[in-house]
């Protein structure tokens, strides 16, 4: 695969030089098949120039096929742009208004089917290439297996065999992958048949159109049921996993026809379905306008997107559809030899470890033993074989689970603390449970789903007030806990967590590196990307350790401002002299720097943003300035602030939403009075908010957010990397002691500095924004800190031998914002 001539990556704008050193990086980085990691602030690189990447380079044989496609997408785009001039809306093809009824009216209905012997289960897993345990059921692959074999797990292969090299573009969320679309959509590639190609001119003709000057990128947005269901009913339960499991429900064989989703992809409605295919790929579109294709056409677009990933170029997906191996398999999807890209990766290893932890309370597990309980009396004769003896197993142990979070609760005077795996199964006959067999069981079986529809058919009988259809049902919480059990034990831990007066059992993955190495040995690249890497460190040691030397790249990128634009600072001591040290020991002092963030505030214009260490701080601090008199002007701390910014805070989760405090900080910065908000490091506002221009013309972070490291889970995540490191390392006992240590040191602090570094990133949004960064506590000094800073912060943090006054720093701060306000004018 070669490079671009001339640096040719197709930018929309004519690149700024570190924008051309990412891409030549970049591509060197694909060409050579590694794995980078690169850092870029926002602004430096646009992702739409990688699509240069994808274009193919077909032959002879594939050239009708190609054609084929071509002509119906041009078809296509031409009816669109017919009925956009018109002023019409496209006719929408009438929805079915089938009602599905959740009411069942026999309490047959919650019988569970015989179950089979697990010898047959393993031997129809190993049939079919995968493996119930994953997580994915025989009954949902038969299902994928009956949609005209577009989704059977024998396709995968053959995605490949008539593409070339497709890229898989994830980010967190669905509106950051349609800010990606946007992008994609200001893109405009040659075609992948050159003209020059003489052979094969005939085959790009359409009467006196060429179609391949105007061939389009064919993208995909991939998403949950919950962004394209089109089921109206389901969709109202609102909850993800009520509509994952209400939308299984319509799909069990058996059900009567009027029940059944009406929208789902058949071998009956196959002209449908490739109909589906075709609106998907004539234009880029982000997932709603997937959603409203399905609409239109009357198909669900959540399963016949399936189809059309194969025909795909780019496809964009959130992080849990590609992170989850069960969600690939469900969706046919294999990255094998193609380009895996995730955005936003500097927490990828805690949204890995995130999406394979599980809790259950004390409370759930009680509620489900009296719900399994009342089902098992209820179809106690009816309950036969395989079925009565692993119910009978999972009430031992769900009453052996119980009965030790009660003891903890009553006899363990700490709030936390870890829980030893047999001490889970010391109940009667429980430690002679098959955890494997049980947890393939409650998969295959639909035990979970059985008994809440049954206990939803006693409370109406009963006349008593359902449940919130958006609730998740309480045993699939104790479900999803008893899978995690089969969890090899050296990748996770077990803890308690008293609150609220109850008791919560959490399964926390410390280990995302075999979870993530799957995708990282098929695919033929993958590229972790974000604005503030740094430091990276630990992607090497945690995430990719197993990689051969040399298949890892790490690159840190300036920024496309120039110098002059922005000034970082680091503040160790205030104006009244004695030093910042804002540790968890230190921070309830009475030096917390306020008279110098009062100055800061005079000197930096319109809004500043402050960043604490916890909401804790941040209102203890807030109420000693309330409280607290400046001896010389008789004001409160806080009344000598606002004498130049209105100061506003977030606040905890469940109060005020985010939302309405930043639209008030606009205001106030808009009507000209300036803004002071007080924010939290890892907060609501740490993340993907930009405080662009006026908005961020100042970032204070105060203190180093350091977690703590007394906490059980801390604890746990600590001697999880020390214990690897040890038993990994050479020489003596205590020079793996000692490397060891070191390791456990260096987790905690780039923890630490990872979330500051995504602080300082909201501010600096754009070439010609220009800010000032003021590091707050004498520790920014040491050299070990400002290592873990990303390199265009380091190019431009003042230097300092630690003798600098106050005064001093106050000072460039002022000559800095007077120089811009002169360039500005």
């Amino acid at each position: 695969m070669e490079r671009p001539i001339k640096d040719d990556f197709h930018h929309p704008y004519t690149p700024y030089e570190i924008q051309l050193q990412f891409m030549r990086a970049l591509y060197t980085c694909l060409e050579q098949g590694r794995v980078g990691i690169f850092e870029s602030p926002t602004g430096t690189d646009e992702p739409e120039w990688m699509l240069e990447f994808s274009k193919k380079e077909k032959t002879r044989s594939l050239v009708e096929k190609w054609k084929e496609l071509e002509m119906r997408l041009a078809d296509i785009r031409a009816e669109e742009e017919k009925t956009r001039k018109q002023g019409r809306p496209k006719k929408k093809m009438k929805l079915e208004s089938t009602e599905v009824n959740r009411k069942p009216e026999y309490e047959s209905q919650f019988e569970l089917d015989e179950y089979k012997s697990d010898n047959d289960n393993e031997k129809r897993s190993a049939a079919r290439g995968t493996t119930d345990v994953d997580g994915l059921s025989a009954s949902t692959l038969a299902l994928l297996d009956r949609f005209k074999g577009h989704f059977s797990a024998e396709n995968a292969q053959s995605q490949t065999d008539d593409n070339d090299i497709q890229i898989f573009y994830c980010s967190r969320t669905h509106s950051q992958l349609t800010q990606f679309v946007n992008e994609l959509n200001r893109v405009k590639l040659s075609p992948s048949l050159p003209r020059q190609q003489s052979v094969l001119d005939n085959y790009v003709k359409v009467g006196n159109e060429d179609i391949g000057l105007d061939e389009g990128i064919k993208h995909l947005s991939l998403g949950s049921r919950k962004a394209l269901c089109i089921n109206s009913t389901v969709l109202s339960l609102g909850n993800a996993t009520a509509i994952n499991e209400r939308c299984l429900d319509l799909q069990k064989p058996g059900i009567a026809a009027e029940r059944k989703c009406p929208y789902l992809p058949s071998g009956e409605n196959e002209a449908v379905l490739l109909d589906f295919r075709d609106h998907t790929l004539a234009a880029v579109r982000d997932i709603e306008d997937t959603a409203k294709i399905g609409k239109q056409l009357g198909i669900c677009p959540y399963y016949a997107s399936r189809s059309v990933i194969k025909y795909s170029e780019i496809v964009t997906l959130p992080y849990p559809l590609l992170l989850q191996r069960s969600a690939r398999e469900a969706l046919n999807l294999s990255v094998k030899n193609h380009v895996v890209i995730i955005d936003e990766a500097h927490n990828l290893m805690d949204t890995i470890s995130n999406i394979y932890s599980v809790s259950v309370t004390l409370g759930q597990l009680r509620t489900s033993l009296s719900q399994l309980t009342l089902y098992a009396k209820k179809y106690q004769t009816r309950l036969k074989g395989k079925n009565r003896v692993y119910i009978t197993q999972i009430i031992r142990l769900i009453n052996s689970i119980a009965d030790h979070l009660q003891f903890l609760l009553n006899d363990r005077p700490t709030v936390e603390g870890t829980v030893q795996y047999a001490d889970l199964m010391a109940g009667k006959g429980v430690d002679q449970i098959n955890l494997h067999k049980l947890s393939r069981y409650l998969q295959e079986s639909k035990l979970a789903r059985k008994v809440d529809g049954f206990v939803e058919h006693c409370v109406q009988k009963s006349g008593q007030q359902s449940k919130d259809p958006a609730t998740i049902p309480v045993l699939f919480h104790v479900q999803s806990f008893i899978l995690s059990l089969v969890n090899p034990s050296a990748e996770g831990r077990l803890f308690f967590i008293k609150e609220d007066g109850g008791i919560r059992l959490q399964y926390l993955l410390l280990d995302p590196a075999n979870h993530f190495r799957e995708i990282v040995e098929d695919a033929r690249a993958v590229i972790l990307a974000g604005g503030t890497m740094s430091p990276m460190s630990d992607y090497a040691s945690h995430l990719f350790s197993y990689l051969p030397p040399g298949r890892l790249e790490t690159f840190s990128f300036g920024h496309v401002i120039p110098p002059e634009n922005l000034i970082a600072q680091t503040m160790p001591k205030g104006i009244l002299g004695p030093e910042f040290n804002f540790t968890f020991e230190a921070r309830k002092s009475e030096n917390m720097g306020r008279q110098s963030v009062a100055k800061i505030c005079q000197i930096i214009p319109f809004g500043v943003v402050a960043f604490f260490p916890s909401y804790d701080y941040l209102s203890h601090v807030l109420d000693r300035w309330k409280k607290t008199v400046v001896r010389d002007s008789g004001l409160t701390v806080l009344a000598l602030i606002e004498k130049s910014k209105v100061v506003l805070h977030e606040a905890q989760a469940g109060t005020a939403r985010p939302d309405d405090i930043l639209q008030e900080y606009s205001n106030k910065i808009e009507s000209g009075s300036g803004a002071l908000l007080l924010s939290v490091v890892g907060g609501r506002l740490s993340e993907g908010i930009n405080f662009s221009d006026n908005l961020g013309r100042g970032v204070l972070i105060i203190g180093l957010p350091f977690p703590n490291i007394r906490s059980a889970v801390w604890q746990a995540k600590i001697q999880h990397i020390e214990r690897r490191v040890y038993d990994q390392g050479a020489g003596s006992d205590e020079s793996k002691r000692i490397a060891s240590k070191e390791a456990g040191r260096e987790f905690v602090e780039n923890a630490c500095m990872r979330a500051v570094n995504q602080c300082i990133g909201r501010a600096i949004r754009h070439r010609h924004d220009y800010a000032a960064i003021v590091m707050i506590d004498k520790r920014y000094e040491t050299p070990r800190i400002q290592g873990k800073l990303p390199t265009w912060i380091r190019q431009s943090l003042s230097t300092n031998d630690g003798a600098r006054p106050v005064t001093r720093i106050l000072r460039e701060l002022a000559t800095f914002f007077k120089g811009q306000a002169q360039a500005n004018k």
